[in-house]
């Protein structure tokens, strides 16, 4: 990407990424880097349309095969698309050259395909490993596991020598990975092959269970000793988990000697071998067709849709064998970690010795392939690789490379259905992930490319029958069918085993995901007891008082306003562990001084933290003792380290000038955290911050930068000449200065009106003192009324500048200060005043007037972009009103609440301040100017 358009495609692309990320996804967060990634890889996406599918129509094929639901997408005119088409015309037009708006359109809705796609993806993924953020590593990987992403991948590396490469690659062979990589790679196939194992057993195995109620044997023969397996995984992932977060260094992997060793001396992985010797029994076939054909099963199967039936019988077979490969694939790992310098290799070659003997036990599995359902990458057959199918292919314009299959079948071509003529031809067929191609052989080594089913939407049908032929399925697609025939029963068991795969993957995921929801939510999440954790007392009338919002429509979670709440509630409720309120934690820790101590705080999030078990007295299982440790003790125990760290980074003072050593306390907590369950980094970012807070509160040079206005006089002036200096520059440095001392203001001064803080009094004194006396006083002072004249109309003319820069304070301070009576006390002045100097005056008069409320400023306010220096005065009013209102409600039983809405009122005018204190000007400072400014004393003398 040329750098003069990066900034240019970075505002077109990334407001559409983030908005389309948390509008699916709210509750995860996408980081900076991540965002990047996908901006770099859709640009990639863009540069290989256009130089793939220059022509409508090759777009049009590109778009049907991969994104069908784009095409509805295009129809609907009146969408609204994330990107714009204007801006992406422009940007293609500066950078590839002239493109016709119907491709734009296209172009467009590809984009936004492909953006929702990935963040499906890395959604799903980092769900999987129980995270809430998607990382930068995330995208690479997952750009690097889809089939399409690949291919354009691919293409750009091809044709981009500038192209960097993405900095981390899965493939199925290990062979290259670093000990890092492979470490990371290892948990993850071990996490796919959890769910692979769930799916085996949710979705296949206990539906058909309950038919075999009298036989439970044939289940059991067919299935194996899934449960101990699937136990096996469960507890060696969380002993992974638990190392993972137990190691001293985060940037260190961990190892795998210690989780490998635990089961071992238990000799747990026997469990494997007593498998192996079901699923590859000689009897084990026909088992298996005891249950295929049993009536109620195929009942039960044909009730169901997207061809179960035919998944049953084809694909699950292989399925069983994913154990089989699975503790092959436990072997590969360890000979490879143990080859290492950074491994404990003595300790793995150990653990290897012993595996082995077990494998002895444990034969090859008849499929020789693994076909994961949960896994990012698709299979292959085998391991030999064709790089360049255009070289012994003619006419070959497949861009995919790596096949799962590459063997020979009969086309078969019905010509007329009423006489019967039937004709075949031998073809060499190539299965891809997405498309099926059948080659005409021309010599030995040579072939003609003749024809490719897309695989997107079809099905199979197994049962047909066609005269002379044997081993015969058909694939039918939306637009042909196509009659293909195998071999041998055996290779057409096999064609249709990994055609089902491509059907149905994502299905199979989707089915597995529902099933895990259902029985999620039919488990009743335990809570400590109330009468030794306070925090979980049912909500009544006398503890907390609730306004529903039932008109928040856009909103998927119930929208409410605390109206009234004990103090326990508000931290409850500030620490949930399933509402999340970013907006109340921010006005609780801007007002909580009003109704708590900072000592009280502390000791009430401590309290909060430390969650008893449930009680022993109630019978719980293991799963919801589990679902309880995930669900409601994890969060809740982030959040308050969230809250913590929040307080720490934007109210420090309160808890350095507390006299009850709150800091000290903070810290001994901290240590106390334990370095699980994702704690660890909270844990260390939270010590780490607070170090550098101490470290700046302690600056002498901070504290004296607040005190700039308070001087000596000494140093001080008793006045300036306004025309010193140039009228912009000086307008300007007013503006810079206003802002510094605006965006350095504090809601704490806001609300307390602290006296060891002096931003607020810097800037009010700045403006009323300084600006508005100076102006008053030059005026009055000169006595030449030409002069009079000019220096009025210098002071506006700076005002109008200031109003130019949003410095709506200044503009405020100078007219109102000195020129807004000038037309009564000195009428003559005023009329000498140009005409646009005039109507200035009267339009800023007519923004305060008192009869509007403010109307016009506020919505002059409300259009201006940023950077912004407010008028504050209303909102100071306003939060001086509403402090004057009772903290407390008294109940009709004697019991009191606290107030809460009215304290959330009172944040939500400081928020409102807080939100123009974001961006600073882009103005070089003239300290020269500022130096004398902030010297000007006009009261003195």
């Amino acid at each position: 990407m040329s750098s003069n358009l990066s900034l240019q495609w970075e505002k077109l692309l990334r407001p559409g990424i983030i908005t389309l990320f948390y509008r699916e996804y709210p509750l995860m967060e996408l980081h900076d880097d991540a965002c990047q990634r996908i901006q770099e890889f859709l640009y990639k996406i863009l540069r290989f349309l256009l130089r793939q599918y220059p022509h409508r129509a090759e777009l049009e094929q590109w778009l049907y095969i991969n994104y069908p639901e784009a095409q509805y997408a295009l129809n609907r005119n009146n969408r609204k698309r994330i990107f714009s088409i204007d801006q992406l015309q422009t940007l293609i037009h500066k950078e590839f050259g002239s493109h016709n708006e119907m491709d734009i359109s296209y172009l467009a809705t590809t984009l936004e395909h492909c953006t929702k796609d990935l963040l499906k993806l890395a959604h799903d993924y980092v769900n999987r490993l129980g995270k809430n953020e998607v990382l930068a590593n995330d995208i690479d990987l997952i750009m690097n596991a889809d089939t399409i992403f690949v291919e354009i991948l691919r293409s750009d590396l091809n044709h981009s020598t500038n192209t960097s490469s993405t900095r981390y690659h899965i493939d199925t062979s290990i062979a290259t990975m670093s000990y890092n990589e492979l470490i990371r790679h290892f948990i993850i196939t071990e996490t796919q092959y959890k769910d692979d194992l769930e799916l085996l057993i949710k979705l296949f195995r206990n539906p058909v269970r309950i038919f075999f109620n009298d036989d439970p044997e044939i289940i059991d023969n067919v299935f194996g000793c899934l449960d101990d397996i699937y136990d096996l995984t469960n507890r060696f992932l969380s002993d992974l988990e638990d190392a993972k977060e137990m190691r001293d260094d985060n940037t260190k992997s961990i190892s795998l000697y210690e989780p490998f060793q635990n089961f071992i001396e238990g000799n747990e992985f026997e469990c494997y071998t007593k498998y192996t010797q079901t699923i590859l029994a000689n009897d084990h076939e026909d088992e298996f067709k005891k249950i295929v054909m049993n009536q109620i099963v195929k009942q039960y199967l044909e009730s169901k849709s997207d061809q179960m039936k035919e998944t049953y019988r084809y694909l699950l077979p292989a399925l069983l064998h994913l154990p089989i490969h699975h503790f092959q694939q436990y072997l590969i790992y360890l000979e490879k970690l143990a080859l290492f310098p950074e491994s404990e290799s003595a300790q793995l070659t150990d653990v290897l010795s012993v595996l082995r003997q077990n494998s002895h036990h444990i034969k090859r599995p008849k499929l020789n392939i693994n076909l994961s359902i949960h896994s990012f990458t698709m299979p292959k057959l085998t391991d030999n690789k064709i790089n360049n199918w255009k070289n012994i292919i003619e006419n070959w314009d497949i861009k995919e490379s790596i096949s799962l299959m590459d063997s020979h079948l009969k086309h078969i071509v019905i010509q007329n259905s009423s006489s019967n003529i039937i004709t075949s031809v031998d073809r060499r067929a190539i299965l891809f992930s997405t498309v099926l191609c059948l080659c005409k052989a021309v010599s030995n080594d040579k072939w003609k490319f003749k024809e490719k089913i897309w695989l997107r939407k079809f099905n199979i049908n197994d049962q047909i029958f066609v005269a002379d032929h044997e081993y015969v399925f058909e694939i039918q697609c939306d637009e042909k069918n196509y009659i293909l025939a195998a071999r041998s029963e055996q290779e057409k068991t096999q064609w249709l085993c990994l055609l089902m795969y491509i059907r149905n993957k994502s299905i199979l995921q989707r089915e597995l995901y529902n099933i895990l929801v259902n029985e999620d939510a039919q488990q009743i999440l335990l809570t400590p007891d109330p009468t030794q954790y306070r925090f979980c007392a049912p909500n009544l009338p006398t503890n907390i008082q609730i306004d529903y919002h039932t008109n928040d429509k856009s909103s998927s979670s119930p929208s409410f306003t605390i109206r009234g709440a004990t103090i326990e509630k508000l931290i409850e409720h500030l620490t949930h562990h399933q509402l999340l309120h970013p907006r109340f934690v921010k006005s609780f820790l801007m007002t909580y001084k009003s109704y708590c101590t900072p000592l009280e705080l502390l000791n009430l999030l401590i309290e909060r933290y430390n969650i008893p078990e449930p009680a022993s007295s109630y019978l719980y299982t293991e799963q919801q003792l589990k679902k309880f440790r995930k669900e409601y003790v994890q969060p809740v125990k982030l959040r308050v380290l969230n809250v913590i760290r929040q307080w720490v980074d934007k109210y420090f003072s309160d808890l350095v000038e507390s006299n009850d050593h709150i800091l000290d306390q903070l810290r001994t907590f901290l240590q106390s955290v334990s370095d699980t369950g994702g704690l660890y980094q909270f844990k260390t970012s939270i010590l780490k911050l607070i170090d550098k807070q101490t470290i700046d509160y302690q600056d002498p040079f901070k504290k004296n930068q607040q005190q700039d206005l308070t001087s000596n006089e000494q140093d001080q002036i008793e006045d300036l000449d306004v025309f010193l200096y140039d009228l912009k520059e000086l307008s300007d440095q007013i503006t810079l200065i206003c802002s510094t001392y605006f965006r350095a203001i504090t809601s704490q001064e806001l609300l307390y009106r602290l006296p060891n803080l002096y931003n607020l009094q810097n800037y009010m004194k700045f403006l009323d003192k300084v600006l508005g006396f100076w102006c008053k006083r030059s005026i009055l002072e000169t006595s030449n009324f030409d002069e009079r004249v000019a220096v009025t109309e210098r002071f506006v003319q700076i005002a109008i500048r200031a109003y130019e820069k949003k410095n709506f304070a200044a503009v405020f301070a100078i007219i109102f200060g000195g020129i807004i009576d000038l037309e009564k006390s000195l009428p003559f002045t005023w009329d000498r005043l140009s005409k646009q100097s005039r109507t200035f005056v009267t339009l800023v008069d007519d923004m305060l007037g008192e009869d509007s409320h403010f109307k016009l400023y506020f919505e002059k306010l409300r259009q201006s972009p940023l950077p912004v220096v407010p008028f504050i005065a209303n909102n100071q009013t306003r939060i001086a009103q509403m402090k004057e209102k009772h903290n407390m409600i008294v109940l009709s039983t004697g019991e009191t609440l606290i107030n809460f809405r009215k304290f959330q009122q009172i944040g939500e005018h400081l928020s409102e301040i807080q939100q123009y204190q974001n961006m600073p000007y882009d103005i070089i400072p003239n300290y020269d100017i500022q130096r004398e400014l902030k010297r000007l004393n006009p009261m003195k003398g």
